[in-house]
């Protein structure tokens, strides 16, 4: 890899941790580019060649969560979850890895990129729909519900393993929520 590349993602991974450096300490509406490019001790000048936003910043991270995955699923994750249960296994694995980031990133509200993550991983996985299919609902209800178990499991402190945890999303799953 050219140094320059090199370079450009230490300066962006510096600007991913002074970012969670300050959601320790303030919301992500009260950060300020001159508080982020201190805190990540670059130039301002870094800052706005690698990003525009704060949202930006967060898009990135997420990009690189899942970007050295082992194991690709097979169709819909969640629908063939028997094929693809190594696969839920690591998505929980490479979140739990993430949980103190991904924890202040709930607590300040910012779920939102929970979902956004979440529905590009399953539309990526499962494949997209036609925007007149009722089984695109699936989709949001799967995606819905994986959200709010990632997020009770990260605030609560994520106790289970993410195989005890990806066991338990899949079994509801397979049987049915609410039988």
């Amino acid at each position: 890899m050219k140094y320059s590349t090199q370079e450009n993602i230490r300066v962006k991974n510096q600007l991913v941790d002074a970012l969670f450096s300050l959601l320790k300490k303030q919301s992500l509406s009260s950060i300020t580019v001159t508080q982020l490019i201190k805190e990540a001790h670059v130039a301002r000048g870094s800052y706005y060649r690698n990003f525009e936003t704060m949202e930006d910043i967060l898009e990135y991270y997420f990009g690189n969560i899942t970007k050295d995955r082992k194991y690709h699923p097979q169709g819909n994750p969640l629908q063939n979850t028997s094929e693809n249960f190594q696969a839920i296994v690591e998505s929980f694995e490479l979140l739990y890895a993430q949980k103190e980031k991904l924890t202040l990133l709930l607590q300040n509200g910012q779920s939102d990129y929970f979902d956004r993550m979440l529905t590009d991983l399953m539309i990526e996985s499962g494949g997209n729909m036609p925007a007149r299919s009722p089984e695109r609902y699936r989709l949001y209800i799967i995606t819905g519900a994986m959200i709010s178990v990632l997020s009770e499991w990260l605030l609560s402190g994520a106790h289970e393993t993410p195989e005890e945890i990806a066991k338990i999303t899949t079994d509801y799953l397979k049987s049915g929520v609410l039988e």
